[in-house]
């Protein structure tokens, strides 16, 4: 309750004071900087859904706040629309632009996905400022602030309305991010691979999370052409991108407060650009935390490092330049480029990432409680272990040019089995798993799962036909905790659309979420761990944690892939209590492993595999005496 009241607090409290700053503030100067303090506190939550939570610099949201402006004003001006028709119709256009942008965008990544939204941007202003006979081009666009309800907004009423909708995003923002959508997020910067193979949908999420963002940028343009009533193309250009990005960053990534003082921030610079004095103060403040920064680092030996030093030599370059540079307007790119290099290097999770770390240890605020883990009937239901063919491989091929990885492999896995699947270093074991459980597609051959085709080359139709895996070098979700990496890959539980989501009604499904992945965690002793973040997990606990969350699938074939490479002995037999408990539930699997122990007590049956080809099948102690895996691992005698 205390974490809950001092949260909803803060963001009640800092609502009610913007709401009520027309109450006592009548200059209308600083009425217009806090008014664009509310429509760039939209722009940037919705960049950040990009940057901070898909992990890609988008360089196309200043051209969606010039789509959108320019669709609400179009329709103001020439159609005579109504405000909230006119802001419906920017959020609508730059929604299906914002898609259809992300679908072949999102399939680069790093610099060419960069260069593909800066091209967007690029062209999108071209065309606002060539389409003379719609946009007016260069002169401008002109247009009227329409009334809201037959009332005409004044500056005090737009004001409002501009607070009103950013805590309406704010709190849908933050219903999203809290809900599977914002776990699917932040599991997309981790692991696409792993995220596609927990049947969550990489590029689907991707493409939806784009497009929302946009949306939100359109919606900011609507509410820019109506506070400024006077729209041109280069007000949408490069440069103010560059500021969008240096807000982002400054501010805090995947942060909602971070997005607010993001805003404030790159609404009070050209203001700090105009005044030498005020700029002179600025950069010295920030030298003095670059310092700052430095002395603290001494204390664990990071004084020296170039993450510690750079931000000082780039503040130091600022606080230099205001006292030799008179027109500091005149070097606003250089000076954007400067900070924003400072931030990326010295300040990487921005101001409210470091002030976030800050109010927790002063606080100390407890995590939220965890409700009772379900039953693990209800969660992981027991299947019926009969003796039926589940999966079948017939002449499986897997080419890599002139490398035959895999070369007619047959294999049958029985319902309810553990089933080994060795064989020497570069035999094709891992190559075999992979396009069976849609990595690679196959250069040939059937594969059948309970009799029907198995989908090929795609990593969530298999997760959606009942396959899951983990995988030999781990694929967490780093970021994330144990039980949210868990609920990430859980089926059958999340059913509301995300409109629904944001609006809020997805708590309780959040509660029985956590519960099941609770359940899961209780199955491989993780659940005291439950808060603890993937990454920050023993090697041991990794391992454990990734049979979790592909159990979390509801599988009728697990795929474990080397789960006992590089464990400690007692880690080594506690996976081997975890597997009998899930063939114990009747789930069929598939092992591949080098420890011959570990094969010897779990398999039900072995196939080996040397050269991509099979040269044996049967039990573990058959197995170890064939002639052909022991020339296969050992050599042929002289």
């Amino acid at each position: 309750m205390k974490r809950f009241f001092l949260i909803r607090g803060a963001e009640l409290a800092a609502l009610i004071a913007l709401v009520a700053v027309p109450l006592f503030v009548s200059n209308p100067f600083a009425l217009g900087l806090l008014t664009l303090l509310a429509i760039y506190g939209i722009l940037l939550i919705g960049l950040d859904v990009t940057v901070g939570y898909l992990g890609q610099v988008n360089l196309g949201q200043a051209a969606f706040l010039g789509i959108g402006a320019y669709t609400a004003g179009l329709l103001v001006a020439h159609a005579g629309a109504g405000i909230l028709l006119a802001l419906a119709a920017a959020f609508v256009v730059c929604l299906v632009l914002g898609a259809l942008l992300a679908l072949p965008a999102l399939r680069l990544e790093g610099p060419q996905f960069a260069l593909a939204t800066l091209s967007f941007g690029a062209l999108a202003v071209t065309v606002l400022n060539e389409w003379e006979d719609l946009t007016q081009g260069a002169q401008g666009l002109s247009l009227a602030r329409p009334a809201l309800f037959g009332q005409t907004l004044d500056a005090a009423g737009f004001y409002w309305l501009c607070v009103g909708l950013l805590a309406l995003v704010w709190l849908g923002m933050k219903n999203l991010l809290s809900s599977q959508w914002g776990r699917a997020f932040e599991a997309l910067r981790d692991s696409p691979i792993a995220t596609d193979a927990m049947g969550v949908g990489a590029y689907r999420h991707k493409v939806i999370a784009f497009a929302f963002g946009s949306a939100l940028g359109g919606l900011a343009g609507g509410l820019y052409a109506f506070d400024f009533k006077y729209l041109q193309p280069h007000s949408f250009t490069y440069e103010l991108m560059v500021i969008l990005l240096l807000g982002v960053v400054l501010g805090g990534r995947k942060s909602l407060w971070g997005a607010v003082v993001g805003a404030a921030f790159i609404v009070l610079l050209p203001n700090l650009l105009s005044s030498a004095t005020l700029f002179r103060v600025f950069s010295i403040i920030g030298l003095i935390i670059a310092l700052l920064g430095v002395i603290g680092g001494w204390k664990d030996k990071t004084a020296l490092r170039f993450q510690s030093l750079a931000p000082v030599v780039a503040m130091a370059l600022l606080v230099a330049g205001s006292f030799v540079v008179e027109h500091t307007e005149d070097w606003r790119k250089a000076i954007f480029a400067l900070m924003l290099f400072s931030v990326v290097v010295g300040l990487p999770e921005g101001l409210m990432g470091f002030a976030s770390k800050l109010l927790t240890r002063i606080f100390r605020l407890p995590a939220a409680p965890l409700p009772a883990a379900s039953p693990l009937d209800a969660v992981l239901p027991r299947q019926q272990a009969e003796a039926t063919t589940l999966l079948d491989l017939r002449g499986l091929k897997r080419y890599f040019g002139g490398i035959k990885a895999v070369d007619g492999v047959d294999m049958v896995v029985k319902a309810g089995t553990v089933h080994g699947l060795i064989g020497p270093n570069g035999s094709g074991k891992s190559t075999a798993v992979n396009v069976i459980s849609g990595l690679y597609a196959p250069s040939g051959g059937q594969l059948l799962l309970d009799g029907a085709p198995l989908p090929v080359g795609s990593l969530y139709r298999v997760a959606g036909a009942g396959v899951a895996r983990t995988f030999q070098n781990l694929q967490l979700f780093g970021e994330l905790s144990a039980l949210d990496n868990v609920m990430v890959a859980l089926r059958d539980t999340y059913r509301l659309p995300w409109p629904l989501v944001l609006l809020g009604f997805a708590r309780g499904e959040e509660k029985r979420a956590q519960a099941a992945a609770l359940a899961l965690l209780q199955l491989v002793g993780l659940d005291q761990q439950a808060r603890t973040r993937a990454r920050d997990l023993t090697y041991g606990a990794q391992r454990f944690l990734e049979i979790a969350r592909a159990l979390a699938r509801k599988p009728r074939l697990l795929i474990l892939d080397e789960p006992a490479a590089g464990l400690a002995h007692p880690d080594a037999l506690q996976l081997v209590d975890i597997i009998r408990r899930i063939h114990g539930r009747g789930i069929a699997i598939v092992l591949i492993e080098h420890h011959m122990d570990v094969v010897s007590a779990l398999c039900d049956a072995v196939t080996v595999l040397d050269g991509g080809q099979v040269i044996a099948e049967g039990s573990a102690e058959e197995i170890k005496r064939h002639p052909r895996v022991v020339e296969a691992y050992l050599g042929a005698a002289a």
